[in-house]
């Protein structure tokens, strides 16, 4: 059984309780936000189940996966911090950038990258 390092366990669940608003977000109050980006986020939220999945299992696509989608969450989230039209979402929007950003860090940590190349 291979051991998975606690970076990429924090990286998959980080990634998981992310993603689940995402895909939710369209049966939440959206006032003010955009159409185009909840529904970026409902995709982007499918997506990083997906990804976060392959993080728990150790598979290699996870990697550029995780990546990509944490970064195409960071930027649909950055313009919130400025402009979302409340506190909590300005707030939502700050927590949604410092939590991809981390992630993005925790799955490129040498730990890391070792834990997915030897289960290859």
């Amino acid at each position: 059984m291979r051991s998975r390092p606690l970076p990429v366990t924090a990286a998959a669940i980080l990634m998981a309780l992310l993603s689940l608003p995402n895909v939710v977000s369209p049966l939440l109050p959206t006032e003010g936000i955009p159409a185009f980006v909840v529904y970026l986020g409902v995709v982007l939220g499918v997506a990083g189940l997906v990804g976060a999945a392959g993080l728990w299992v150790l598979r290699k696509w996870s990697i550029p996966l995780t990546i990509v989608v944490s970064v195409l969450n960071l930027l649909s989230a950055a313009p919130g911090i400025a402009f979302a039209p409340d506190a909590a979402l300005q707030v939502a929007a700050t927590l949604t950038v410092v939590v991809c950003a981390l992630i993005i860090v925790l799955v490129v940590l040498p730990t890391s990258r070792r834990a997915f190349a030897a289960s290859s």
